[in-house]
């Protein structure tokens, strides 16, 4: 016990520190923590994920619990406004297109079901928001490229959650694929979980009030999100989406009432910033502990799904360099574009909706958690080492070769040091 308690207090004070040293080496503090993971597990054999138990499995979905309320909590209605346009047309064809060709290359090297695979591609089709925020705030371009980059990785965060989920729930009552089936699983669990979740959402900001003159109010909002999530899977929802609705209600509550119920004569409050902060502290305990997690789930003995991963990984970049082409208006230069084309790490949420595939979906399950760890490995190693190459005003090649329809100017080579002043200030979140 002592020995575990020591084990958990070392990997928080290293995930701190890998946080801290992305200043100096751009590298992104998750990739770190899946390398110890791998060396504690699959490297070394010192801890093996059955080791976990049940625990494995509360655990996953507490990290994803914690992760899409944090999320939607940061997420910003009105930011929506900057994703009409190109940055909406991105999103939707990038993500899918990817989603399509990851499916049918899954189906057919995996030779796995149509459904599974689907899976597959819905969750490589997205970005983690949390890998690009830190990245583009080093990054030399225009402040319109980096909103549609923001926008988009939160964007493709909830295509991914609310397909993905839809798909499992179909595989996981044993239906066959078909588009009528995955959209009427989509409308129930999003219909059910939008009422609870805002239901939700408009009682708790009401009385938030009185809650914080209570003992320990900022952690009786923490439980009272894991009962939105609890009530909407026992009333046939998606504990999940209702997860994420209800931090975008809670986060966007006033507007919330402002825009759409300004005839309705209640007070509503917003979260302060020490609430703010207890959820970033507990969504960095998460997730330092859940890429640990990851790392030492890998099985990394199965060489040919980690170098499907890595195939993966470079057919989205291939696709999304078509898109970002002739998506993005012919105004925005080569260097700008190339910048889009890198930022497509996927993050904690396809970590934790892989971990969910594997428990529910038995080995079929357990290959797709595998292709997907190693999608993320390699996506977060890629987009670093491609940002910090434009950054220093190298592969030039990638923007004559794939964005020549775009003007060519030469990129301005220096590097911030204050994210704030590289992100707006509505933006600066880790998001999905």
């Amino acid at each position: 016990m002592t020995s575990a308690i020591l084990f958990i207090g070392i990997i928080l004070f290293l995930g701190q520190v890998f946080s801290s040293l992305f200043e100096k080496t751009r590298l992104p503090d998750v990739l770190p923590l899946m390398i110890l993971g791998m060396i504690l597990g699959p490297v070394t054999g010192l801890v093996r994920p059955e080791m976990f138990g049940e625990a494995g499995q509360i655990f996953t979905t507490m990290a994803l619990i914690v992760v899409l309320f944090q999320s939607g909590m940061e997420f910003k209605i009105l930011s929506l406004r900057g994703a009409i346009g190109p940055g909406f047309l991105l999103t939707t064809v990038a993500f899918g297109l990817i989603m399509l060709v990851i499916s049918w290359l899954s189906h057919i090297l995996l030779r796995i079901p149509q459904t599974y695979a689907l899976m597959i591609g819905s969750i490589i089709a997205s970005n983690s928001t949390a890998v690009i925020t830190p990245l583009l705030a080093k990054l030399n371009i225009s402040a319109k490229s980096k909103t549609v980059l923001f926008l988009e990785a939160n964007i493709t965060g909830g295509y991914s959650i609310v397909i993905a989920l839809a798909l499992l729930g179909v595989a996981v009552k044993g239906g066959v694929f078909s588009v009528q089936e995955v959209g009427r699983e989509i409308l129930l669990s999003f219909g059910i979980g939008l009422f609870l979740s805002v239901v939700a959402g408009l009682f708790w900001m009401r009385i938030l009030n009185r809650v914080r003159s209570l003992e320990n109010a900022v952690s009786l909002t923490f439980a009272f999100v894991l009962l939105v999530y609890s009530a909407s899977e026992y009333t046939g929802g998606d504990g999940a989406i209702a997860t994420l609705v209800f931090g975008v209600v809670v986060g966007n509550m006033r507007l919330i009432k402002k825009l759409w119920l300004k005839n309705i004569h209640f007070n509503t409050l917003a979260f302060n910033e020490g609430e703010k902060g207890f959820f970033e502290e507990v969504g960095f305990i998460f997730k330092t502990l859940f890429f640990v997690f990851m790392g030492i789930s890998m099985r990394v003995g199965e060489t040919h799904l980690v170098l499907l991963g890595l195939f993966f990984v470079l057919i989205k970049l291939l696709v999304r360099a078509l898109c970002v082409n002739w998506c993005i208006g012919h105004a925005t230069d080569r260097n700008d574009c190339s910048v889009m084309l890198a930022m497509c790490p996927n993050g904690l949420v396809s970590a934790v909706l892989a971990a969910m595939l594997a428990q529910q979906l038995g080995e079929k399950g357990q290959i797709i958690q595998d292709v997907i760890y190693s999608v993320i490995f390699f996506g977060v190693i890629l987009s670093g080492l491609m940002s910090f190459r434009i950054e220093k005003g190298g592969l030039r090649w990638i923007g004559r070769l794939f964005f020549a329809r775009h003007r060519d100017v030469a990129p301005v080579v220096a590097f911030q040091t204050s994210s704030a002043a590289a992100v707006p200030p509505a933006e600066q979140n880790q998001g999905l």
